[in-house]
């Protein structure tokens, strides 16, 4: 039987126990994590979780203790700029190939480069898509109809380009909200106030999530960067039937059949054109959301979960 430790939600898959429960802080949560390795037959946590500092400094414990025990779920390092970025990139590429029993990216083109990146065996990077849509939400994706979808809503943590977004809606009088960070917020919401825009940081999942149920449209534009982006935006729309206009990013390769209607990335005025089309005509958008749902029907969260657990058990099962 394997014998896990997890600081993460996914560790519930394998059964695993959270040693860095009442952490007062990261840096005590990582110590804590690598205290309770040596009784342990893996440990499953993430970047998102760990932090890139945080994980590389436990990898570096496990490599100096001659401990080969981590997974990660859903891995996408990206690719980070300045003197930050370069420790980050090569403290990964010193220790993580010694300490990963395996880590799941989220599609095809990434598992070459975090190969080649980071000096990974290839084997050691295992292909897990994200999910279509949740079932333990909705039995079924469901189906798209436009009673009781107010305005359109542009949301997101990771990649967004919202000067695309704000650009393509100025005149044009969308109902448009902007979800996002903090930070963004501060950068943006001037001009997002001049093009009619209402946006808004930090909404609460189950409000946000609320919203985005009963949304017209949701616009998820991004930036061409080398990491995975978009996914959850994706599947929680398909989830609840709500149509998405993407940009064609690499980020999403693999996921764009979850759209309705594609655009290129960074072209405020495919973007606008885009929309207009979209909304324009029912029947179409209609006949794009049934093939949404009937795409998204084909993956649910248990199939993900499924094969997560089995991964994180089989990597186990390498590593003893």
């Amino acid at each position: 039987m394997t014998r896990a430790i997890s600081d993460i939600t996914y560790g519930a898959l394998v059964g695993a126990t959270d040693p860095t429960r009442g952490a007062s802080s990261a840096l005590q949560a990582t110590w804590q994590l690598f205290r309770a390795a040596r009784s342990a037959d893996v440990i499953l946590t993430n970047e998102g979780k760990r932090s890139p500092v945080g994980l590389v400094l436990l990898a570096a414990l496990l490599v100096l203790t001659r401990q080969r025990k981590l997974v990660l779920s859903e891995f996408l390092p990206g690719t980070r700029r300045g003197l930050r970025g370069w420790l980050t990139t090569n403290g990964y590429r010193l220790f993580l190939p010694r300490a990963l029993l395996g880590a799941q990216v989220m599609t095809a083109w990434e598992r070459d480069d975090y190969a080649s990146r980071y000096k990974i065996a290839p084997e050691r990077l295992k292909l897990i898509p994200f999910y279509y849509f949740d079932d333990r939400v909705v039995t079924e994706p469901r189906e798209w109809s436009p009673d009781g979808r107010v305005g359109y809503l542009s949301t997101g943590k990771n990649s967004c380009d919202w000067s695309t977004v704000i650009q393509a809606a100025e005149g044009q009088n969308w109902p448009l909200t902007i979800a996002c960070k903090r930070s963004e917020f501060d950068e943006h919401s001037e001009a997002a106030g001049h093009a009619g825009i209402e946006m808004r940081s930090n909404i609460p999942r189950a409000e946000h999530d609320e919203k985005l149920a009963h949304s017209q449209l949701l616009i998820v534009a991004l930036k061409e960067r080398r990491l995975s982006a978009g996914h959850v935006r994706l599947m929680t729309a398909a989830t609840y039937g709500t149509p998405v206009i993407a940009t064609r990013v690499s980020g999403i390769r693999g996921y764009e059949e979850l759209a309705a209607a594609l655009v290129e990335p960074g072209d405020a005025e495919s973007l606008r054109a885009g929309v207009a089309s979209l909304m324009a005509d029912p029947d179409e958008l209609r006949e794009q959301m049934n093939r949404v749902r009937s795409f998204a029907r084909s993956r649910p969260y248990s199939v993900y979960a499924s094969e997560l657990r089995s991964f994180v058990l089989k990597a186990s099962d390498q590593g003893r």
